[in-house]
């Protein structure tokens, strides 16, 4: 499917109302024509079907859902693993705010055989100076590693990261919240030990106090880790 049928779907699907309310949402992200991420998937859904790899030559970017069609498409298209990995390897530096992020990576997926090469592909993010690059990192672990084979190394991998961007913080927070729900006494440990910056701890135990699925005891005794902040 050529870019311009693209964006001319999305053109039919702009809701101005829905554009200036999902706009607040996405601070300092420009060109929000204002299409709902079912519409989205939908559109995506079509070009996967089809020729997606002439889509993906002329995409652009230029509007905030074309960036994230383009990473759907990559997502959701019938391809090789690592074919899939090498397009994610060009898309994730063009990632600029955290909706098309967390959709992208909510919507990719592994088969048993694949998690450890995209346990190792994610984690070369580790290094990556750009706020996106980074919480794709920990989103993706979110979403696809919170496993019971993996969940220690994603702690190790929250503590190697002491990042200030506020996005970074935000996924570490939530993704320690539901190690703690999933993982309790992993969780706790983790609580215990100097392992995150003061805002990002606090966050995660009020994410952790957040829940219904934690029990009133362990709202008070997560209170008792909270940082102060310097």
């Amino acid at each position: 499917m050529k870019r311009t049928e693209v964006i001319a779907k999305l053109r039919a699907k702009q809701d101005l109302k829905y554009r200036d309310f999902h706009s607040g949402l996405c601070p300092g992200t420009a060109n929000i024509l204002g299409v709902r991420v079912p519409d989205q998937r939908k559109i995506a859904m079509e070009v996967a079907r089809g020729d997606y790899q002439e889509f993906l030559r002329e995409a652009r970017g230029e509007f905030y859902e074309e960036l994230t069609i383009e990473g759907l498409v990559i997502a959701t298209a019938r391809m090789e693993f690592r074919e899939r990995l090498r397009l994610l390897r060009g898309f994730v530096p063009k990632i600029n705010n955290w909706a098309t992020c967390d959709t992208v990576c909510a919507s990719l997926w592994f088969r048993p055989d694949e998690y450890e090469e995209g346990w190792r592909f994610i984690t070369s993010y580790r290094g990556s100076r750009r706020e996106f690059g980074l919480r794709f990192m920990f989103v993706m672990m979110l979403d696809h590693f919170m496993r019971p084979e993996y969940v220690e190394r994603v702690l190790q991998e929250v503590a190697a990261v002491r990042s200030e961007s506020y996005y970074v913080k935000m996924a570490q927070a939530w993704l320690v919240a539901e190690v703690f729900i999933k993982f309790r006494e992993l969780g706790l440990d983790f609580l215990r030990g100097d392992n995150m910056l003061p805002w990002t701890q606090n966050k995660a135990i009020q994410k952790i106090r957040e829940s219904y699925r934690v029990s009133d005891a362990d709202k008070e005794l997560v209170k008792s880790f909270k940082k102060v902040r310097i």
